[in-house]
């Protein structure tokens, strides 16, 4: 497979997890920028995750009056009044990686959250966590770097769902 096609292959595997969340997207990623290089993995990564969060944002809006025949009102309410209340820190907080910004899109959705603003914040936060996770990966080079690497991730991820849980 050429560099191109690898490419292509990043671009529509991010679609796809962001909407079925079981490929390891950081993984790819990382991969991808210890083989392509920080820019060209961001551009790539980037678009399909930016495209996919779209994507999701769309059918949460579309699933928005089923939602209720799952979930009981209260429970709608709360995730919307959180949304409303914390919307803009809920869609930021995206950029850090193993993060459930897949749900977030899709929550985002159901809550109706302004269009512009989330498109917005999902461009600036796909590609800046992608470059950062293709940055990361272009600097492997030995086990030291692997285990580095590795451990920043575990970090961010703790923060992540410290931060989120705090504020439920």
């Amino acid at each position: 497979m050429t560099e191109t096609e690898s490419l292509w292959a990043l671009f529509f595997a991010m679609i796809v997890q962001v909407i079925a969340p079981p490929i390891p997207a950081e993984a790819l990623t990382i991969a991808a920028g210890h083989r392509f290089g920080p820019w060209n993995t961001a551009f790539s990564a980037g678009s399909g995750l930016f495209l996919g969060s779209l994507a999701v944002y769309w059918i949460g809006g579309k699933i928005n009056q089923k939602f209720t025949r799952f979930f009981s009102q209260d429970k709608v309410r709360k995730i919307i009044s959180g949304f409303e209340k914390y919307d803009s820190w809920i869609l930021w907080v995206r950029v850090l990686p193993y993060n459930p910004s897949d749900i977030i899109s899709y929550a985002a959705g159901v809550a109706k959250i302004n269009f512009k603003k989330f498109a917005t914040i999902s461009f600036f936060t796909s590609f800046i966590r992608c470059l950062l996770l293709a940055r990361m990966g272009s600097e492997i080079s030995n086990w030291k770097t692997l285990l580095t690497t590795f451990a920043i991730l575990m970090v961010s991820a703790i923060f992540s769902f410290a931060f989120l849980y705090k504020n439920k």
